[in-house]
């Protein structure tokens, strides 16, 4: 029989935990604090010690230049994050009725996208579009297809797990009582699942909102998504004012996860509801 760990252990396993945990985060934080540093520095190439602060390059940040592929950047990840929010939880609830060897195929099938390097995905896309003679889809239309392609693998995950934590007998009490099939997932299912579905989609945004490799082959002049932006600027010169694009580029991010944190329990779908 197991002894059960004494006050002292269980202090010291926290206290370690604790300390694990904040240099995990610190050095997830640390590239994004000296980017920021270098964003309110005079100089092109930075030093340390610093010799002076400026807001200069943020002035030039703040300009349509960059404004206007983060704004594109936004619609795309929306438009990809919602479609592939709804392709992939129709996926995931269709998942989770079959059986048999199918599923495992069909599984298999939504995954690819995780596995193949979005190099490659790009590229085909590009071929394709280009013996179907239908250039006209560069650009938004075939970007926001895209991403919702390689974010429905995330949506799949999430609804999944959120799918296998479902006790049936509550859909079976709905159907006993009269409930259609789908007033009993409106009514039901989504409720139980929503966790999962926002985090899905939350992957989906964030995934489409910092897409390079895949974005690469699809865009147009009109139509570049701030990832792309700052490559082909860095191409021909540096200048610390990508550092304040690229926080710049943080922010719509945090403000997502800070949303969905204050609406919904992001990690429910996978505790159960429980935290």
């Amino acid at each position: 029989m197991t002894r059960p760990s004494s006050p002292r252990t269980l202090r010291l396993r926290a206290c370690v935990q604790a300390v694990v945990l904040t240099l995990i985060m610190l050095f997830i934080a640390l590239p994004l604090v000296v980017v920021a540093w270098t964003s309110i520095q005079s100089e092109t190439y930075p030093g340390f010690p610093p010799a002076g602060l400026s807001m200069r390059w943020w002035q030039e940040a703040l300009t349509a230049q960059w404004l206007l592929p983060i704004a594109q950047s936004l619609v795309i990840g929306a438009a990809a994050a919602l479609l592939a929010t709804v392709l992939g939880t129709c996926a995931a609830c269709g998942l989770a009725k079959s059986t048999g060897q199918m599923r495992s195929l069909v599984d298999g099938f939504l995954a690819t996208p995780l596995l193949l390097p979005e190099l490659v995905i790009g590229l085909a896309l590009l071929q394709l579009v280009s013996h179907l003679n239908a250039r006209y889809v560069l650009g938004m239309p075939l970007l926001i297809a895209a991403h919702a392609v390689v974010g429905i693998p995330f949506v799949v995950r999430t609804v999944s797990v959120s799918l296998a934590g479902i006790d049936e007998r509550w859909e079976r009490a709905a159907a006993d009582l009269g409930a259609s099939g789908l007033r009993t997932f409106v009514h039901v299912t989504l409720p139980l699942i929503k966790s999962g579905i926002f985090a899905g989609s939350l992957f989906a945004f964030i995934t489409s909102f910092n897409n390079v490799e895949l974005s690469l082959f699809l865009v147009t002049r009109q139509d570049t998504p701030i990832p792309i932006a700052i490559l082909q600027y860095m191409d021909y010169e540096y200048s610390p004012v990508l550092a304040a694009v690229a926080v710049l580029t943080v922010v719509p991010v945090l403000i997502t996860v800070a949303i969905a944190a204050k609406f919904v329990r992001l990690t429910s779908f996978i505790y159960d509801g429980r935290k």
